[in-house]
């Protein structure tokens, strides 16, 4: 049943040039409109009284045409808050940003500001109170790895009052950091750096087992299921509410590269295993145990190779520095030399590439050509690219600094956690700029190494950052808050798993029915999905996949959707084609916003609906909005691999757009009605480019079929 709302309009302080006379007219009359206001400053406290009394005299349906609601909603929803209000039916126009600063023309940018909070007026009429709901949850977590970000991670969890599991593979903890002679820039051992932290793991909140493996998980946020084996074959089980993964890296072994005889000469030897034999204070050739007095080092062995490695290591340089330095404290007249293309340190290792020239370390930019054996000495030639010479010199030991890969396990792991992988193999974060530890499956954190080449400060780092995101998730334990997300009425599931299988967080999970007794073989269905709301990011993914509407958004329902199109789109005709762009909450709206702060204009034949990801877009909805009269029809969304709620949200989008062009090229139509744009959330002049040229090719290809009759009703294609 369709309710109405209240409106208000805001002047921003009488600023914006919009004919509120007109707009108070034609809103009135709105059949879903119960009242119009107009407020100078929605925002400040004399308003937001005002607001408050609305909100409680109409069961909270509220319309709030203003600026963009990214400045005023936080706001207003701390003010309702605090007075023991519900702000989740209120709906948001921007008329400032979206229409007032980027349309000259006075007349047309109040009717798009009439048409956009008549599409909100329809959205709130079916909309419900999104309520608070909570559950209690373990207060448990199970870190996988025990080297530094491991190890971080554990302490900083226990800290913040949960029990852990840390789980490592080998027998001790403590990864390559323990074997490193120096941990730059801080001038100690790895041992050293490690020390108190190994003391702090000492608690009776944290439990450690070495030499097991996890063979793969399951479950979901609060629920998870690690399943354990231990070296003496073992099988076990731990519920866990949370997984850090913190499986670090590994190091290339260039056994398959013949010029540098790794494999063949023990003196040979990659910069981690000379970083071991430092630590042991062992430096000797490993081929006759005589002394050391001569070292060739070799970058980016594997690294920056369309080969192997595509991409710097990042470590490499700063590894062979510091080891450089830790043989000239051992061999003070030791000649070192260091055969490079680029040497990239950065931040304070700065300082130690300026010591150890200052040391007499050689630096050679150039490349090994050939090694080989003569007699007890290891001959290398190299070429010299400043000198433009070749050189052939002898080395005691000759140490190759070998790219750093992602460690084994991830891939198999993948299968039952649900996380991304990159090209390169390493775990792929969710969203490099704003959740860099989080991965597409909630609960499921990567930290340290295992998500790129990381420095031990900066896996530090990497760990309590993730430490935080999983109390701000588990709440200590009982998790309570807003319940605004997918929900799915188990009756009308047809058990495809489509939204099992797309969704980016991994949130719907298929469960097995057990009450088959009294169904027909053929009408049973074995699995169907189930969703918990509290776990669900609100992309609406699932919404959009799902071809029996069993899963809708609670906020943003099929109904609302398609009542706002329609009610955006009324009174669509040929002689006015209307481009209408769906756009995501997130980098697009950041962007369109921007274009209206600096007052960039674009034609106002133009509509705006937000949606929470691009990926709550369907073909059906793509659809309707022909139907409903509109001339083109856009989606504005989040750069390629930079989706921030989702994930691969604008992924599953394009594919809708796709099927969407092709679905009218089928039909006799032009498919390039519809169109996709991506876009960082500051890149106004791309969405100017993109609303622009939608624009030109609604005014190009003409009315479509629907308006050569009445629009909103399907005719069939003519010439």
């Amino acid at each position: 049943m369709s309710e109405k709302s209240d409106v208000i309009l805001c002047t921003c302080g009488k600023q914006l040039q919009l004919d509120y006379e007109i707009l108070t007219d034609r809103i009135g009359k709105i059949e879903l409109a119960k009242t119009v206001t107009i407020l100078d400053t929605v925002c400040q406290d004399d308003d937001l009284e005002q607001i408050a009394k609305m909100i409680e005299k109409n069961e909270g349906r509220l319309v709030i045409a203003a600026c963009t609601n990214q400045k005023i909603q936080p706001r207003i929803d701390q003010f309702l808050y605090s007075k023991g209000l519900d702000p989740t039916r209120i709906q948001y126009v921007n008329i400032r940003e979206h229409s007032a600063w980027v349309h000259d023309d006075l007349t047309e940018a109040s009717e798009k500001s009439v048409a956009m909070t008549r599409g909100a007026l329809a959205r709130s009429s079916t909309s419900n109170t999104i309520p608070t709901e909570s559950k209690d949850v373990a207060g448990h977590v199970t870190v996988i790895g025990g080297g530094i970000a491991g190890i971080e991670s554990a302490i900083s969890l226990s800290g913040l009052g949960y029990n852990v599991t840390l789980i490592e593979i080998a027998d001790e903890l403590g990864g390559h950091l323990a074997k490193l002679p120096m941990v730059a820039p801080t001038g100690k051992s790895g041992t050293e750096v490690l020390a108190a932290r190994l003391a702090a793991l000492k608690s009776d909140s944290i439990t450690i087992l070495t030499r097991t493996k996890v063979k793969y998980v399951e479950g979901e946020l609060g629920r998870f299921v690690v399943h354990l084996v231990t070296d003496a074959a073992e099988e076990d089980e731990l519920h866990t509410s949370a997984v850090v993964l913190a499986t670090g890296f590994k190091e290339f072994k260039p056994t398959m590269i013949d010029e540098y005889q790794y494999g063949k000469n023990p003196d040979v030897l990659t910069q981690l295993e000379l970083s071991e034999m430092l630590t042991e204070d062992s430096l000797k050739r490993p081929s006759d145990g005589g002394e050391v007095k001569s070292v060739i080092m070799v970058q980016c062995v594997g690294s920056r190779s369309e080969d192997y490695k595509r991409d710097c290591s990042k470590l490499c340089c700063t590894f062979a520095i510091d080891n450089s330095l830790e043989i000239l404290k051992r061999v003070p007249d030791a000649q070192i030399r260091i055969v490079y293309m680029d040497i990239r340190v950065p931040f304070e290792n700065e300082l130690i590439y300026a010591e150890s020239r200052e040391k007499g370390v050689d630096y050679i930019r150039g490349r090994i050509s050939m090694v080989w054996s003569q007699g007890n000495e290891t001959r290398v030639k190299l070429y010299d690219s400043l000198l433009d010479q070749y050189f052939e010199l002898s080395s005691d030991l000759l140490v190759l600094s070998c790219a750093v890969l992602p460690p084994d396990g991830i891939t198999e792991l993948s299968e039952t956690l649900g996380y991304a992988i990159e090209d390169d193999g390493h775990i792929k974060e969710l969203y490099g700029k704003l959740r860099r530890n989080e991965t597409r499956r909630r609960g499921v954190l990567a930290v340290g190494a295992v998500t790129r080449p990381q420095f031990a400060y900066e896996a530090v780092t990497d760990a309590q950052a993730a430490a935080l995101v999983i109390h701000n998730e588990l709440q200590g334990g009982r998790i309570e808050k807003i319940a605004r997300g997918a929900v799915l009425v188990a009756d009308d599931c047809v058990g495809c798993s489509l939204c099992a299988q797309q969704c980016p967080r991994g949130v719907p999970l298929m469960v097995e029915e057990t009450d088959l007794e009294n169904q027909d073989d053929e009408q049973k269905l074995v699995f169907k999905a189930t969703i918990d709301t509290l776990n669900c990011h609100a992309c609406g993914v699932c919404q959009s996949l799902c071809p029996s509407g069993a899963t809708q958004l609670n906020f943003l329902t099929n109904e609302q959707l398609w009542a706002e199109i329609d009610a955006v789109l009324e009174g669509a005709g040929s002689d006015y084609p209307i481009t209408l762009c769906f756009y995501c909450e997130e980098c697009s709206v950041s962007t369109i916003d921007i274009v209206g702060t600096r007052k960039m204009k674009y034609p106002a034949s133009t509509r705006l609906i937000p949606v929470p990801c691009s990926g709550r877009v369907s073909i059906v909805d793509i659809l309707k909005a022909f139907e409903s009269g509109a001339s083109a029809v856009m989606l504005a969304a989040c750069e390629t691999d930079r989706c921030h709620i989702a994930g691969t949200g604008n992924e599953i989008a394009q594919v809708q757009v796709d099927v969407a062009q092709e679905i009218l090229n089928a039909i006799g139509w032009r498919g390039e009605r519809v169109g996709m744009y991506r876009m960082f959330s500051a890149e106004p002049e791309r969405f100017t480019e993109a609303i622009n040229e939608m624009v030109k090719r609604a005014k190009d290809f003409g009315p479509t079929p629907v308006h050569l009759g009445t629009a909103g009703k399907w005719m069939e294609v003519k010439e």
